[in-house]
């Protein structure tokens, strides 16, 4: 102890203590681990200090025996190492994003709550009356995603205090989560998604608000580049440098790569071409990248925000979330067939529901999105009749025979014309469509699907080779929307 303080062993395990400046006992107690607990005994009598001491002693004993904790903390302390142990790891650049929800889940509601709880004390009926009181406190039952949010900050909480040895497992509480089930967002249509697309080209004119402007010729970039990426709305697009953006070659094509940082952490994503051009115009915004390209801006590792307006300054999340708002309002697309609400976040959910209708697997789809294939199946599966129409209703294997019996009957009549004449004259009747043709047909008719077409036109097959004016309905299928962009590179690229 420090010079000025008067010590008295009440055994070896048992101390009394009193500082020079102060009148009242402290109490220091050696556990079973070798540290000493220390507490203040509340009073300036030595025999009662003493009392209280030994009962402390004795009841630490007794709780060891039962395999409880010796000592315990009150909840509001343990969450401030739980906290400052996250924010550490954050202000180091390493961590995840979401320790800050979760610090923001313990100042808000954890602590408010059992702060003056002994932690060893939480118990099921603890978690029960935290459960009424957020709701009386929000004014609703919490969503299924809020309460695992708050349930995880918990966790941190109790791995704490279990560390550092003041509950055991034994004693330890299982979060409870009775919150309302989460429903996945609206999402839009190939044909509402060109309407919007087209319409943001001239939103930012329908206002004489300069800033109000300024944030909607980002809107339509920032739009764009959601729906072509799949990122996260808010956290994971708006806190993405240039410096995050990489070209990525494979050994026989270059791709736009994206690092971005949500709530499951850094993760590499690939971006479809259309996303390029929304980025060439937000280089075009910047007044610091005049006259530099994507190619340069990537190579130079700019550490300076995307999606900034043409004013310098980042655009605001809420400021992009109410003028999409008012667009959707405009424009009647607030709500979707399903009656569901649709948001800028609904960007996500459309691009997953178009990558699973091109055959995409939930497997490469969560490493693109950062979600696991329990939440893409549990989100998106629902959707399959409706994205794979055509094989439900048995369309697509009837179309994919039809093209297949074309391109025999088209073998056998050109064998018949070269064994016959070289020079034969080819009449009505011996006129047929290739199979290439009559797929393109299906598929313009909606008769038959994007994996359906590229099987009937061989696409991989050895010697694959398409007419030139075949190729020319494939780009025109891609302009109206009706083939995707890697449809069209392997119809082209075979």
């Amino acid at each position: 102890m420090s010079q000025g303080t008067k010590t008295i062993r009440i055994n070896e395990r048992v101390r009394l203590d009193k500082r020079e400046r102060s009148s009242k006992w402290q109490a220091r107690v050696k556990l079973a681990d070798g540290t000493w607990h220390r507490f203040s005994t509340k009073t300036e009598d030595q025999d009662k200090a003493t009392e209280v001491a030994m009962k402390f002693f004795y009841t630490a004993e007794d709780r060891l025996k039962n395999n409880l904790p010796q000592s315990t903390r009150k909840f509001r302390r343990v969450a401030e190492f739980a906290r400052d142990r996250m924010q550490a790891e954050l202000d180091a650049g390493g961590g995840n994003i979401v320790f800050k929800d979760y610090i923001t889940a313990i100042d808000k509601y954890l602590v408010p709550f059992f702060g003056n709880y002994d932690v060893a004390n939480i118990d099921t009926k603890a978690l029960i009356e935290f459960g009424k009181w957020r709701t009386q406190e929000l004014g609703r039952k919490a969503h299924h995603s809020t309460i695992n949010t708050h349930n995880t900050a918990l966790n941190r909480v109790l791995d704490e205090a279990q560390e550092r040895g003041w509950i055991t497992h034994s004693i330890r509480p299982k979060p409870i989560n009775d919150g309302t089930k989460t429903e996945s967002r609206g999402s839009f249509t190939p044909e509402e998604y060109k309407t919007i697309y087209t319409g943001l080209r001239s939103w930012h004119k329908a206002t004489s608000n300069e800033k109000t402007a300024a944030t909607r010729e980002v809107l339509r970039n920032y739009v764009l580049i959601l729906a072509n990426t799949g990122m996260r709305h808010g956290t994971e697009a708006l806190n993405l440098k240039w410096s995050n953006l990489l070209w990525v070659n494979d050994g026989k094509d270059i791709y736009l790569g994206i690092y971005v940082d949500g709530k499951t952490g850094k993760r590499p994503l690939i971006a479809r071409d259309r996303a390029i051009r929304p980025l060439e115009r937000q280089i075009e915004l910047n007044p610091q990248l005049t006259g530099m390209n994507l190619g340069e801006v990537i190579d130079a590792k700019i550490d300076d925000y995307v999606f900034k307006t043409r004013d310098g300054e980042r655009a605001a999340r809420a400021n992009l979330s109410r003028n999409f708002e008012s667009f959707l309002e405009a424009n009647k697309l607030t709500h979707g067939a399903d009656g569901k609400k649709r948001t800028l976040y609904s960007w996500r959910h459309f691009y997953a529901t178009l990558d699973l209708q091109r055959g995409v697997s939930t497997h490469a789809l969560s490493r693109q999105m950062g979600s696991g294939t329990g939440v893409i199946d549990r989100f998106y599966s629902k959707l399959s009749p409706f994205m794979n129409a055509a094989q439900h209703s048995g369309r697509a294997d009837q179309a994919l025979r039809d093209a297949v019996k074309a391109d025999a009957k088209a073998s056998d009549e050109n064998t018949v014309v070269e064994n016959t004449s070289a020079n034969a004259v080819e009449t009505p009747e011996t006129t047929t469509l290739s199979a290439a043709e009559k797929a393109f047909d299906l598929f313009d008719a909606g008769k038959l699907s994007e994996p359906a077409l590229l099987v009937a036109l061989g696409v991989g097959r050895d010697g694959y080779e398409l007419e030139e004016a075949l190729r020319v309905r494939a780009l025109s299928a891609f302009e109206e929307e009706r083939l995707s962009e890697d449809g069209l590179i392997k119809v082209l690229d075979g």
